[in-house]
Parts: structure tokens; sequence; C-alpha cells
């Protein structure tokens, strides 16, 4: 028989599970967003769960060296494990940094509008709880957390990876394809202005193949675009292949002119996973852009996402 006392720790013991399950899923949903990593509703809330009643452990003394580093990593690693099942180390790394990370801006957010509103808190036994969390503020906080997750992601990315990795890739355009290799660059951000989807530079000489005749005879004539006859010509070959004229601007360049058009597909070849892309642009670049020739093509890092 409960008496007040033993009544109160079940209730908050219920509230404890149900707020954490709610707060792993979702961090364990933004994990997925942002690593762009394919798992079933199931598995998240299956390791939401296993996360959630991890918290019991504080009312049982004799557990309290669970509470221990090693072992809420050991279950921060099984939650991973079971949410998204990764079978490569690489993987692996990427997936735990990113929910560490989630995890992180989110308590950040929650604590914020703590302080602000002066809740009461809870603490002891390895316990940090906040006392009747409106849900009006935990929505708040998934807010604030996903917008500082929108306008930073970026950064985070090119801070946690390198800035120039080799990946292969191959352009398909009317039964027709070509093998290069691309380099991610972090500094391409061009996209179709059209269709803003992400474009790939690639060198002329590496896709000519794919190019009709006509094309083909315009980029070998004249080194530098020759715009207009390129447009002309454009016309001609419509039926075969979608071309566009894309915006740049570099460096001595402010009102720069890529042709561009949209392949069949770009299969990419990323950590030994392929992946097909159909919204993608090819802009083809008249020039090197490797003087060793390491790579024929500059990959817009979103593609990989």
């Amino acid at each position: 028989m409960y008496n007040k006392e033993s009544y109160e720790v079940y209730v908050y013991a219920e509230y404890l599970i149900l707020e954490n399950l709610v707060i792993n899923y979702i961090i364990l949903y933004l994990t997925k967003y942002f690593t762009k990593t394919e798992t079933s509703k199931l598995k998240l809330f299956i390791a939401s769960l296993i996360g959630a009643l991890y918290t019991l452990v504080v009312f049982y003394p004799s557990l309290m060296f669970m509470t221990r580093f090693t072992i809420k990593a050991s279950v921060s690693v099984l939650i991973i494990i079971i949410a998204f099942t990764p079978y490569k180390l690489r993987k692996f790394i990427k997936l735990i940094a990113t929910f560490y990370v989630v995890s992180f801006v989110f308590a950040g957010a929650a604590l914020a509008l703590f302080y602000l509103t002066k809740g009461d808190v809870v603490t002891g036994r390895g316990i940090f709880y906040i006392k009747e969390f409106p849900i009006r503020l935990l929505t708040i906080a998934i807010v604030m957390s996903w917008i500082l997750f929108k306008t930073t992601w970026g950064y985070i990315q090119g801070t946690f990876s390198k800035d120039k990795v080799f990946v292969p890739i191959t352009i398909k355009l009317n039964d027709k394809k070509v093998a290069l290799t691309a380099l991610i660059d972090t500094g391409n951000s061009l996209k179709d202005p059209i269709t803003e989807v992400p474009v790939i530079i690639v060198q002329f000489s590496a896709i000519k193949s794919l190019l009709p005749k006509e094309i083909q005879n315009v980029f070998t004539t004249y080194k530098e675009n020759s715009l207009e006859t390129i447009s002309a010509v454009m016309l001609q070959t419509k039926a075969e292949v979608n071309f566009r004229l894309i915006p740049f601007k570099s460096i001595g360049k402010d009102n720069g002119m890529l042709v561009g058009f949209k392949p069949d597909n770009v299969v990419i070849d990323d950590e030994n996973e392929q992946k097909v892309i159909s919204d993608i642009i090819v802009g083809i670049y008249n020039n090197k852009l490797s003087t060793d020739e390491k790579y024929m093509a500059l990959l817009h890092p979103e593609i990989l996402n």
C-alpha cells in the first residue's frame, strides 16, 4: 500500500519517463534529419523508451553505479545502435557526435528558458529535473533548437569535416555515362536560380562525350564561352538536353554565366554507399579545375546530405 510520499514518487517517476521519452524521440529525430539517415519510427521509439527507462536508476540506490560516465556513454551507444543500426564506424561516429550536439543545444535552450521563468529544480542522485515545465516552454525550446541548428549546421559540418574530400561520381545522360572524381568543395554554394537545386561544376573535357556535337564544337572552338553562340545552339538541341544558363560570382568576375544541363541522374559513391540523385544540375567549366587533374568536378556540400 502506497503512502503519500511513495505515491508522489510514483507519479514523479511516471512523468519523468514520459517527458524523457518525448525529448529523446525529438533528439533522435533531429539526429536522423541532420545526418540524413534512414530509419523507422519504431526504432526511434524503442531507443527513446530505453533512454527514458534508464532514468529510473536514480530511484534505486543499489543501481547508482549506473550513473557513472562510462555507463551513461554505453547507454548512448546502445540508443544509437538501436535507433539507426550503423554498419560503418564512420557513420556511427557521425551519428553519435550529432546526437550529443543536438542534446547539448536542446538542453541549453531548455535551461535558458528555465532561468528566464525561474522554475523549480530537483537535483540529487545524479538527476537534474525541472518541475512543472510547461508544454508551451518545451515547444519554444524545440523551436529555438531547430533555429540554432538550421543557422549553424553548415559551420558545424565545415568544422568537423575535411575541406577537401574526393568522391567518385558517375553522370548519366541519354543512355551515356561518364565516371570521374569530384572534390567536395565547402566553398561551392552555387545553385540553379530557377529550381534552387545544387550545381556540380564539371570540367568540359570530362563530360564532352555526353554533350551533343553542336555543343561540343562551341566549347572546343571558344575557350572563353561565347554565350551568344551557345544560346543559339541550346535552342537547336533542347530536345536532346535540358540546358540552362546559371549566373555566378567569383573573384574578379561579378556577373559570370555558366552553361549547365540537367542530367538523368548523378551516382555518388559516398562512404561505400551509392546515392542516386536526380534533382541536380551540372555546370560546364571550360578550363582545368585541377592542374594535376586529381579531380574534374566540384561537388556542392549539400548534395551529400
